[in-house]
């Protein structure tokens, strides 16, 4: 890896210009470019604490530019995952979670038929190292520890906490990581950096989040520094950073339940017993809301990638099953999120008018003959084109102003109730009441019962539901496929968690692999789902690679068992060993 070198103190002037500005998208500089001296005197590789003192000079820059941290604060919360967002995530996770499909010819024949674009991979690659982790984090973390950890203590522990979340979707897209250093806000001294074993990420996330959970639970009587409007994820709320934290544990402990079956139940059950509880309401959801323009230092956000570029993405055929099949009646959160196939004209109108002759389509992976327009052919995302789009109206869900949640309360309920299926003390309730506490969680989160008519159609799915019945049997596979399946939906469309779930639990059995093939060169048979994202090319000088798992076909630690059989037909799965 090559390391990124701060410059010099040349940026400190420019920064204290910034201290007066309440507004991070008002930066009048290159909100990445690092600001400070890094030098630092004895950090070691072990741990994750700060272990190391600055120097004279590395200290002064610091305390230089320490009234603009809240600035750097608001771009780590603020662009997380979300810079380049179409190739570094919508492109790969969002379509390998089949949240949707890409039919542009230019693509189709890419990553979404699991072709490697190196530029995409490196560009996710960068943004998590050089963006994230050197130019943030580490800026945060050592100001909040050597410019007063007293009045920084809150601060700097939900820093932490944010970076736990942003390693744990590194980790899961590409497994082993280089993690030493800069976990603790340093550089490695080495540009040949060592890689940290996915087992051992897991065990620094988990370390990680129980000592930010016990030291937010402490808080110092010294009067706490407010992050406020710079913290775009919580405003600065500690019981809900708090909350945030819990539900992510259970998450990870989940994720690691098939191979580490004794580590996740005692991470899970950690997590439901914490005082501060799990996520309560929507109120808790840990989100991101988009800019009404580009983003900075991207090239779009959902809402443009959606409906400006013509709809290059469109309902999948997955999605468009899970919505038909679940219950005896469509899933009105279909109606919600989608238009039925219809000319562009007829939608680009004050008003739309929605073909209402015609039937909610998907596209199949890898399909390239459209036989028309994307929007009449199969279903585009459901946007008033002529409304104010920095409007939000759930009547079309999606615009400028509309969030990405990443972490939510529906999903902590479905988390709960997988946790109570495999007996982990703690769950509020049973399996079977969770699971229907968090579909009915995701209707109230897209406003379906807002009036009579969505009511209604809450009900009818509700008393319809299909799952129901894997209940009144002792079959926990069969139960958890429920949980799952309706977990993915709610989920929609974080594709990082989508892809990862099903991973791990080969559910939905909705899936397909691209349909005539896939373009991997081989690295994924065909008939078999991609497993990763290689490693960018920039990584392949270095000795440390783990190149005997450098393949997109290549299961991850915590994912035991292949989806498909060699003849690509699917294997019952077993996620209770």
């Amino acid at each position: 890896m090559k390391i990124k070198i701060y410059k010099s103190l040349a940026m400190c002037t420019l920064l204290l210009g910034l201290a007066a500005c309440n507004d991070f998208e008002e930066m009048n500089t290159d909100p990445y470019a690092p600001v400070y001296d890094p030098e630092i005197i004895g950090a070691t590789p072990d741990g994750i604490d700060i272990d190391y003192e600055l120097t004279p000079s590395a200290l002064k820059s610091l305390q230089g530019t320490e009234s603009a941290i809240g600035s750097v604060f608001a771009n780590l919360t603020y662009e997380g995952l979300y810079n380049d967002y179409q190739v570094t995530t919508n492109l790969t996770h969002d379509i390998y979670a089949a949240y949707f499909a890409n039919n542009v010819s230019g693509f189709v024949t890419n990553s979404p038929t699991y072709g490697y674009n190196d530029g995409w991979s490196k560009r996710r690659w960068e943004h998590f190292y050089d963006n994230r982790t050197v130019e943030e984090y580490s800026q945060l973390i050592k100001t909040f520890w050597f410019c007063g950890k007293e009045r920084y203590h809150n601060a700097f522990y939900m820093t932490r906490i944010y970076y736990a979340f942003l390693i744990s979707m590194q980790t899961d897209t590409y497994g082993a990581i280089p993690l030493e250093y800069y976990v603790k806000g340093a550089m490695p001294t080495d540009e040949k950096v060592k890689y940290m074993d996915q087992k051992d990420v897991y065990d620094v996330i988990f370390k990680m989040l129980d000592q930010a959970i016990t030291a937010l639970h402490n808080t110092p009587s010294t009067a706490q520094y407010s992050l406020g409007e710079n913290d775009k994820c919580f405003g600065g709320d500690k019981d809900k950073w708090l909350r945030f934290a819990n539900t992510l544990r259970l998450r990870l402990a989940l994720r690691v339940s098939n191979v580490d079956p004794q580590l996740a139940k005692e991470q899970g059950e950690k997590a439901m017993a914490d005082p501060a509880g799990l996520m309560q309401n929507d109120d808790d959801n840990m989100k991101q809301t988009p800019k009404y323009s580009y983003i900075t230092g991207g090239n779009e956000n959902i809402y443009t990638l959606l409906y400006n570029w013509s709809a290059n993405v469109v309902l999948s055929k997955e999605m468009e099953r899970a919505y038909k099949e679940q219950s005896t009646i469509l899933d009105p959160r279909c109606e919600i999120l989608w238009w039925r196939p219809t000319a562009l004209e007829d939608l680009n109108q004050t008003e739309p008018k929605e073909d209402m002759t015609k039937d909610f389509n998907g596209c199949e992976n890898g399909e390239t003959s459209l036989g028309g327009s994307y929007t009449t052919t199969y279903s585009p995302s459901r946007v008033f084109i002529k409304q104010d789009q920095k409007k939000l109206d759930r009547k079309h869900w999606w615009c400028y102003a509309r969030e990405i949640v990443w972490l939510g309360y529906s999903e902590s309920l479905f988390l709960q109730a997988e946790a109570a299926l495999r007996g982990w003390a703690g769950a509020k309730g049973t399996a079977e009441d969770l699971y229907k506490e968090g579909i009915e969680a995701s209707f109230n989160y897209y406003q379906i019962g807002a009036d009579e008519e969505g009511q209604e159609k809450i009900s009818k799915y509700m008393k319809g539901l299909k799952g129901l019945q894997a209940f009144k049997s002792g079959d926990r596979e069969a139960q958890l496929e429920q949980i799952i399946t309706q977990k993915w939906i709610a989920v929609y469309p974080n594709g990082n968690e989508g892809w990862a779930e099903f991973r791990r639990t080969d559910y939905p059995r909705y899936m397909k692999t691209p349909k005539g093939g896939n373009n991997s060169g081989g690295e994924v048979a065909n008939g078999k789902f991609i497993k990763r994202l290689r490693y960018p090319d920039s990584e392949v000088s270095n000795p440390n690679l783990p190149k005997d798992v450098d393949t997109q076909g290549t299961r991850l630690w915590w994912d035991v068992a292949d989806t498909n059989d060699d003849g690509g037909n699917y294997v019952t799965p077993n996620n209770f060993r």
